[in-house]
């Protein structure tokens, strides 16, 4: 998306610290040219105005900039939150701090929104907040759901001549143990499907490390030109001395196969 509204910057945490650190860059600008004026004028300065400065707090100003020279020069998320290190004097909007690699894995976001609604004619602007807290961004060691997250990568939309044979088509499912701390065993599994077939290892026993992952190569064998959903994935959890969980997955791999005869 754009980033238009400040409030959407902020939120978003790919970019909170960059737009921090971008304000008080101009407000610092923005008050040595009013000090720079001021002199060149000769106006006295105000006693107020030299006991602000004072008592300004150099200490956070050099752990902001500490902080921008981590995340500047468009970083990957994967190197700030490997540096644990910075990430200890890091702002609270930075990435480091939001989602350390050791620590919490919850974290607690203020969401400000504002909207203009009519009344009586005029139109008025009212502001409200949303406290989401407990939000668990990185497990450590258990999850709610299930401790494994599933990706696919594939052409969704594909021709292909059906008087020549079936079409088959690379499709590669990604297994994330989300678990940062944590050993997870499972078992995969293909879905028998009437419409189409996996041609590949269609099912194993693994176990993923903490935050490890694991591609399966498969090919999809499509017969007639259609729109199919890809996704037919069973993953078993298993755990010593207790019940094996099995999981399906909601979300959709659509494919969209056109007969280029037809």
């Amino acid at each position: 998306h754009r980033y238009g509204a400040q409030v959407t910057d902020f939120m978003c945490r790919e970019r909170a610290h960059e737009v921090f650190i971008s304000t008080l860059q101009s407000h610092r600008i923005e008050k040595e040219m009013l000090v720079a004026e001021q002199e060149k004028e000769g106006q006295p300065r105000h006693v107020a105005q030299i006991r602000r400065e004072k008592s300004s707090l150099p200490e956070q100003e050099s752990n902001v900039l500490s902080s921008s020279a981590a995340t500047s020069g468009g970083q990957h998320q994967s190197q700030i939150v490997s540096n644990s290190a910075s990430s200890l004097s890091a702002h609270p909007t930075s990435l480091a701090s939001l989602c350390p690699y050791r620590g919490g894995s919850n974290i607690n976001i203020i969401c400000c929104w504002s909207a203009v609604v009519g009344n009586e004619g005029r139109d008025v602007t009212i502001k409200g907040q949303h406290h989401l807290r407990d939000l668990l961004v990185r497990p450590l060691n258990k999850s709610k759901g299930c401790p494994l997250a599933l990706t696919a990568k594939y052409n969704s939309n594909l021709s292909h001549n059906f008087d020549n044979g079936p079409l088959d088509e690379a499709v590669e499912i990604t297994i994330c143990n989300r678990l940062i701390e944590t050993e997870v065993e499972f078992e995969f599994a293909i879905i028998d499907n009437s419409e189409f077939d996996f041609v590949g290892t269609t099912s194993f026993h693994c176990s993923l490390t903490g935050g490890d992952e694991i591609s399966v190569p498969l090919q999809a064998r499509i017969y007639a030109g259609g729109v199919y959903n890809l996704q037919s994935v069973r993953l078993t959890v298993l755990k010593a001395g207790s019940t094996a969980v099995p999981y399906l997955f909601p979300l959709q791999w659509t494919m969209v196969v056109e007969d280029s005869v037809a």
